[in-house]
């Protein structure tokens, strides 16, 4: 799992050829199926169909962001409004576990990619910002438990770091100059 979460900002630049983050084991669900095959409206579907309870489903509302993330990669045109519509899911996400510090770190991962992808990048890496400090005001203490297994938070609050200061350039020669 913790491999998972490091190496995230790794495996996300490979997510345009790649869209689907869905970690499986065993059978491949379909919505990776249909977003694979760029039916991103069948794929969104499949993914709200699947949340019975979004409190506990929260992370589903992600991994819809993805379809809408994919969706604005292959459709230039209309790029800012899938952009938007990914934005939106992992808001969200976050809103459904504001406690969460893994979720808010995946968040402010999501968020940062999007922002890369804008043409108004500034407000995506705002609150991609946002969303790293919560998830290290979140990890205080010395492991945390993810599912059943307990992790060091130390691996978890380094990467967000390296995320805030990633953050910190991108604002200081993008966004330095605008409103």
């Amino acid at each position: 799992m913790l491999t998972a979460l490091c190496g995230f900002a790794y495996g996300w630049k490979e997510r345009e050829e790649n869209p689907p983050p869905i970690i499986t084991i065993g059978k491949e669900p379909p919505e990776t199926r249909l977003l694979k095959k760029g039916r991103y409206d069948e794929a969104a579907k499949a993914i709200l169909d699947s949340i019975k309870d979004e409190r506990k489903d929260y992370r589903r509302y992600q991994d819809l962001a993805t379809v809408y993330y994919a969706r604005a990669a292959k459709d230039p045109a209309n790029r800012e409004k899938w952009i938007v519509q990914a934005s939106s899911y992992v808001d969200k996400s976050v809103s459904l576990a504001p406690r969460d510090p893994i979720n808010q770190m995946f968040a402010a991962f999501y968020i940062d990619r999007i922002g890369d992808a804008s043409n108004q990048p500034c407000m995506y890496y705002e609150k991609a910002g946002k969303y790293a400090q919560e998830a290290m005001n979140g990890l205080q203490n010395d492991s945390i438990f993810v599912g059943d297994e307990k992790m060091p938070t130390q691996p978890i609050r380094d990467e967000i770091r390296k995320l805030s200061a990633s953050l910190d350039g991108k604002n200081a020669t993008k966004c330095a100059n605008k409103p």
